[in-house]
């Protein structure tokens, strides 16, 4: 990655981080403060002293961590419910058993758990994109992934691993944690160049009277302004509005375009079919993401990019979750 570039955007680090809970869900669990124990007052005062503590410690780490994270938690958790809705029975057995194993019921619990690990697990933080130079004609693995540490060669690695029915459970169910995870990420047309702005994160700019910056947009601002989905002070999502609004996108695609998207996906080519996603959101990058973007001051433009960006947004998050239930459908085949 020539960067010690963590390419997510930065209040002090940016993009897939957090303390070492092991998912959202269980990371939000422990910002709670219970009830004191007992009614002496001055350790009342002083356990809550010490919950406020490590909570505002933890939510530190969580806002390092989900601020970068691509597509976000609401964008992640989206792909992950329109692939859950077309697994095959036995990858669905499959997915339940590890997902069970793991203490969750949902493959929208997890999808975001490789950004939750990231802060404690910096060597995985290259593995979330791939850095093909947005004037490039496309994927070069030796300029643009050396060592395999990309997203592009990390998809067939991680479905080797989950279909590997002799591997550790535990191993497996890492390995369907990062995979529901990276198949989203190289859908996102900003995890698939290098315009040397760290992915969009050093452009500033203000969206819809917020400033943020482009890299930030594409993961959640387009998603957020067109759904109304919103995430959580402590990065938590709703799953009953996100899983709606998933079956909505669901409902839109196509049989002609399930079979476009998924054509040539099976186990023993995933590193192919990596390829051409990264290739195909690269082009969207420097099409959409960078090409309708005005040059500055930028003045009333949010509307008008918006209404560009969303169609191609909306079809990356779409293209993701059929994607990933035809990945882990052919990784899991009997």
């Amino acid at each position: 990655m020539a960067r010690a570039r963590e390419r997510r955007h930065v209040p002090g680090h940016d993009r897939g981080r957090a303390c070492h809970q092991a998912d959202p869900v269980a990371a939000r669990d422990v910002l709670k403060l219970g009830p004191p124990p007992v009614a002496d007052h001055s350790f009342m005062r002083r356990h809550f002293v010490e919950r406020l503590a490590r909570s505002l410690l933890v939510a530190a780490g969580l806002t390092l961590s989900f601020a970068a994270q691509a597509w976000g938690p609401q964008g992640h958790a989206l792909v992950a419910d329109i692939a859950a809705a077309h697994l095959t029975p036995t990858a669905r057995d499959a997915v339940s058993r590890l997902l069970a194993a793991d203490g969750h019921h949902h493959l929208d619990q997890i999808a975001s758990w490789p950004d939750a690990v990231r802060h404690n697990r910096p060597a995985t933080g290259p593995w979330h994109y791939v850095d093909i130079p947005l004037d490039a004609a496309g994927y070069n693995a030796t300029r643009d992934c050396p060592h395999d540490n990309c997203v592009v060669a990390r998809i067939p690695y991680f479905a080797h691993v989950l279909g590997d029915r002799s591997a550790p459970q535990h191993r497996r169910v890492e390995a369907l944690k990062f995979l529901v995870h990276f198949v989203a990420d190289v859908q996102q047309p900003l995890h698939a160049e290098d315009h040397g702005d760290k992915g969009g994160n050093d452009v500033k700019l203000s969206y819809f009277g917020h400033r943020t910056n482009l890299h930030r947009v594409w993961d959640s601002g387009i998603l957020d302004h067109a759904l109304h989905l919103h995430v959580g002070w402590d990065y938590s999502i709703d799953y009953g509005p996100t899983r709606a609004a998933a079956a909505r996108l669901d409902h839109r695609i196509t049989q002609r375009q399930r079979a476009e998207w998924t054509r040539g996906i099976d186990a023993a080519h995933l590193n192919a079919a990596a390829v051409r996603w990264a290739n195909q959101a690269h082009r969207l990058a420097r099409r959409v993401a960078y090409g309708d973007l005005p040059a500055p001051p930028r003045r009333h433009w949010s509307e008008a990019y918006q209404h560009e960006a969303w169609p191609i947004e909306r079809r990356q998050l779409e293209r993701g979750g059929v994607r990933l239930a035809a990945v882990l459908n052919a990784t899991l085949a009997p």
